[in-house]
């Protein structure tokens, strides 16, 4: 008894872990295509970026997830964008696991001149534009479509068929569930008690009869599924227009970045790198020459001493 008891603990436990992971899933993996600009032109030279993204941890307690207050760095990238508009994998670095992150900050090197721009999406990543991969259904056999206006037009003729109150739209009476009415279901003897016979596929319960689905309503139903799969024609397959990581999974998220980067004055830089080099050596020579007034007076002193005990003057 106690075994089974275990046993059976284990399985709630098993089950309750499985609805916790639907309930909280990680983020979708994510592809950023970024665009530097500088001067209001496109920068299609090579751009180094280091990028660090800080935030918040969610907490789990009683109430579910919360905020913490505490900022810390959440995720760090470091890569080369060798054209205008490079597309990176940019999966947990926007989006961690239970990870809040508030703002950005970019550390960027074009042509050995380095530069920096805080909080460079905005706030809470405001300035990233996402949306989903341009697909609209996956279909059994593991590829992706979208829908067009042809395949649009064939699924409504098919509602209105089988919806008639719906105009194209699956509301209204089912013109199925007209083999399902009392006159026409088959009465049995099966129990009706809870998970039951009854409750098996094919059959169903009325005033606590059991009562068998006639074939009518299975051939019914058949057919609307079959005239919508007809309707798969129209559909456009876009599998190898979608983005890929390297690992060859489809990206769940595509985002663009907009980036100004600031203007990068090297002559400046370069003044400032010669004004430092006078500088230290004015600073060295009039050390140099202090010393040398030291030395010189130590020696006129020496001298001043040895002529005077010959009796001489300086």
């Amino acid at each position: 008894m106690k075994i089974a008891i275990k046993i059976l603990f284990v399985i709630v436990l098993c089950f309750s872990f499985t609805g916790l992971v639907k309930a909280d899933s990680a983020p979708p993996t994510e592809q950023t295509t970024f665009y530097f600009q500088q001067n209001g032109q496109p920068l299609t030279q090579p751009v180094k970026i280091n990028i660090k993204c800080y935030g918040t941890s969610m907490l789990v307690n009683e109430e579910g997830l919360s905020d913490s207050k505490d900022l810390l760095k959440i995720s760090e990238m470091s890569e080369t964008c060798s054209s205008y508009g490079c597309k990176l994998s940019t999966s947990n670095i926007f989006e961690v696991y239970r990870k809040n992150i508030k703002y950005c900050d970019l550390e960027g090197e074009i042509n050995g001149q380095k530069f920096t721009i805080n909080n460079f999406l905005g706030n809470n990543l405001s300035g990233l534009s996402c949306h989903g991969a341009d697909f609209d259904i996956l279909k059994n056999d593991h590829k992706y479509y979208k829908y067009t206006p042809q395949y649009n037009e064939c699924i409504k003729n098919v509602y209105r068929e089988y919806y008639p109150q719906g105009n194209g739209s699956v509301k209204g009476n089912f013109l199925c569930a007209q083999y399902e009415t009392e006159d026409k279901l088959i009465p049995t003897n099966k129990s009706t008690e809870f998970n039951g016979p009854c409750y098996h596929y094919g059959y169903t319960i009325k005033n606590n009869i059991c009562y068998q689905i006639p074939q009518e309503f299975f051939d019914c139903v058949a057919g609307e599924d079959k005239k919508i799969e007809a309707c798969d024609q129209y559909l456009e397959d876009v599998t190898a227009k979608l983005e890929k990581d390297k690992n060859g999974y489809f990206f769940e998220k595509i985002c663009d970045a907009n980036i100004i980067i600031p203007e990068i004055n090297s002559d400046t830089q370069l003044t400032q790198n010669k004004n430092i080099e006078p500088t230290t050596i004015n600073q060295q020579s009039t050390e140099q020459l202090k010393s040398k007034g030291i030395l010189t007076q130590i020696i006129d002193f020496f001298r001043c001493t040895f002529l005077k005990m010959f009796g001489k003057s300086c």
